[in-house]
């Protein structure tokens, strides 16, 4: 047993703590080129954190969404017949279920499978993601290569898109709202190759503000695309009827006769019937595209990843310094307790 156990088993006095202070010094001394062997060691040790924890990028983009309820001009489209929900109808997608939209799978993998230029080519997200995954550096899989269209997947693409997508939200996207009471979203990718973070984030962000837009108007868009389709159908008719109209007109021979004015007055009566009509299908397209414009929410994206990206994880510097010390403190307890 070293001296120092023994004084800590027995009590120490001042007397004792002094000589203690003494003897661990000429220790220290004794064995001060073990203790800058093993900090030269741990500090190469921990260098080699590096390697099994490298550095990591992060690319963060923040985006506004409207959110909110309906207000008066829905109660004004609803005089004419039209409905076309409000703002975010039935509430799909607001709040949370926001935030969680980014990270399903549909999202995750329609995001990968879009093609970015990196590295002086046009490849497709889940290949350069690939090789940094654990099947990519598999042996048995490391020469898989996805196509550009889902339609040519084999079945093992399938599995090893669905097992990349849960690499994806377990470890590399991360989605939230930084404060609950705004409708602020941060959009976070976290990735050891900068380049992968920023481009990821960009397509994941797209993909999924188009898919949030597409379902909140789809019902706007619907009735948009009935009226539009009227509207063209009542054109044509009152077309026609203009040519009735005046071939009517041309016909009569006698204007003394109203028996020969019958068709006149017939076509007449077409023509203002399919000139009403068209004018209130004009006014209703209108007050429809109005009414779409109004009901899709305003996107702001209010901070976009750029670079340099902000690095996540331990600097080399960092690493050297935390192996060193635990060397030093290895070196300095081995110093100190090691029997004589």
């Amino acid at each position: 047993m070293s001296r120092f156990a023994e004084l800590l088993q027995r009590g120490i006095t001042l007397e004792d703590l002094t000589g203690l202070v003494q003897w661990a010094l000429a220790r220290l001394g004794r064995d001060w080129k073990r203790i800058t062997i093993l900090a030269l060691v741990g500090g190469l040790v921990g260098l080699g954190g590096l390697i099994l924890k490298p550095a990591k990028y992060k690319a963060t983009m923040m985006i506004a969404v409207e959110e909110g309820e309906t207000s008066g001009w829905q109660n004004l489209l609803a005089q004419f017949g039209l409905d076309v929900g409000g703002l975010n109808p039935g509430g799909i997608f607001e709040g949370e279920s926001l935030v969680q939209l980014f990270s399903t799978r549909y999202m995750v993998e329609r995001s990968l499978m879009d093609k970015a230029y990196l590295n002086g080519d046009s490849i497709l997200l889940v290949n350069y993601l690939y090789p940094y995954t654990e099947w990519g550096e598999d042996s048995e899989f490391a020469n898989v290569v996805f196509p550009d269209h889902r339609a040519d997947f084999t079945p093992l693409h399938d599995s090893l898109l669905l097992e990349i997508k849960g690499h994806v939200t377990s470890g590399i996207l991360d989605v939230y709202k930084p404060d609950k009471k705004l409708s602020l979203i941060n959009v976070n990718v976290i990735h050891q190759d900068k380049h992968f973070a920023k481009a990821f984030t960009e397509a994941i962000v797209a993909n999924t503000l188009d898919y949030f837009l597409e379902s909140i108007t789809e019902k706007a868009r619907g009735n948009l695309e009935v009226l539009r389709a009227q509207r063209d159908s009542a054109k044509a008719e009152m077309t026609k009827a203009l040519v009735a109209n005046a071939s009517a007109y041309d016909n009569v021979v006698n204007p003394l006769f109203q028996s020969g004015q019958i068709d006149q007055y017939e076509s007449f009566v077409n023509l203002q019937v399919a000139n009403a009509l068209y004018v209130e299908i004009s006014k209703n397209l209108t007050l429809a595209e109005i009414g779409l414009r109004k009901q899709t929410p305003l996107i702001q994206v209010v901070e976009r990843p750029n670079f340099p990206l902000q690095r996540s994880g331990y600097e080399w510097w960092q690493w050297l310094l935390f192996g060193s010390v635990v060397g030093t403190a290895f070196g300095v307890y081995q110093a100190l307790f090691r029997k004589s």
